[in-house]
């Protein structure tokens, strides 16, 4: 199995500063090792158990039309299907619908993020919950996503990001493909990297699916940050997320390999 090629691994080394490349290979060679142990069918049913009696909550949220929700075609026991949304006339099998209100006046997509982001308006009464996005189907046993996905005691888990590897490419692709204004991007960056010194050292993510417990206070705290600089400057969360993790040095989190979000979950086109 090819776990990322040297052109890939050249470039996530150089997200880790001072030389630290030697960290970067045990994480992606350890994170290879038990993905070929729990590969077995005998293995991946073992280790689910790990998760099975706990009370977990998948959701997504879907404001003004942007996404097409797709059927949850198997539901496991434990597990609680919510999608949060806008829409009153919004239906779909094996969703829970879930009215959101907007007393603040947001525009569609900061809804939507306030409560991708904020867990814990939606996910009291669980031990932890999953988001993803509207247009991510389910394709295997979520449990066994998790025992591969977030490692015993860890209070949040986000995937690495497949082909970004760092904020000036993310800030540069967002403007190529129009995605939000050219001028606030840019100026979001450079407030970034020169007035705060953000040095950019962490991996680069994909902010499509997240894994969080709840009631941890600094992933919270995480989480409040995070959406703080959605309110100040672009929409596009994973703009953010780094710089607003440099800020909360005590928020635990634990790196998902993209092959292990490909095995469980397939990206389907935006409506």
């Amino acid at each position: 199995m090819t776990i990322v090629s040297h052109h890939h691994l050249a470039k996530l080394n150089n997200l880790y500063n001072h030389g630290a490349k030697l960290h970067l290979l045990q994480m992606l060679a350890g994170h290879a090792l038990r993905y070929c142990i729990m590969r077995p069918m005998l293995a991946r049913l073992m280790l689910a158990r790990r998760y099975r009696h706990e009370k977990k909550l998948f959701y997504t949220v879907l404001t003004g039309n942007y996404e097409r929700l797709h059927p949850i075609r198997r539901q496991l026991l434990n597990w609680s299907y919510v999608c949060f949304t806008d829409n009153p006339e919004l239906r779909c099998d094996g969703w829970e619908i879930r009215q959101i209100t907007n007393p603040d006046g947001l525009d569609a997509r900061r809804l939507s993020r306030l409560y991708k982001i904020k867990n814990h308006l939606v996910d009291q009464g669980c031990d932890l919950s999953v988001f993803v996005d509207a247009n991510i189907a389910i394709r295997g046993d979520l449990d066994a996503f998790l025992s591969l996905a977030l490692a015993p005691g860890s209070p949040f888990a986000i995937p690495f990001h497949p082909f970004l590897f760092s904020l000036r490419q993310e800030v540069e692709q967002c403007v190529s493909l129009d995605k939000d204004s050219a001028d606030l991007l840019s100026a979001q960056y450079h407030h970034y990297t020169g007035e705060m010194r953000f040095s950019d050292p962490f991996p680069h993510i994909n902010t499509r699916l997240l894994i969080r417990r709840t009631g941890d206070s600094e992933g919270k705290r995480l989480m409040d940050t995070w959406y703080d600089q959605l309110q100040q400057w672009s929409k596009r969360d994973q703009v953010s997320f780094n710089y607003a993790l440099s800020l909360c040095p005590k928020a635990g989190i634990n790196y998902i390999p993209y092959w292990v979000f490909r095995r469980y979950f397939k990206r389907l086109d935006h409506q």
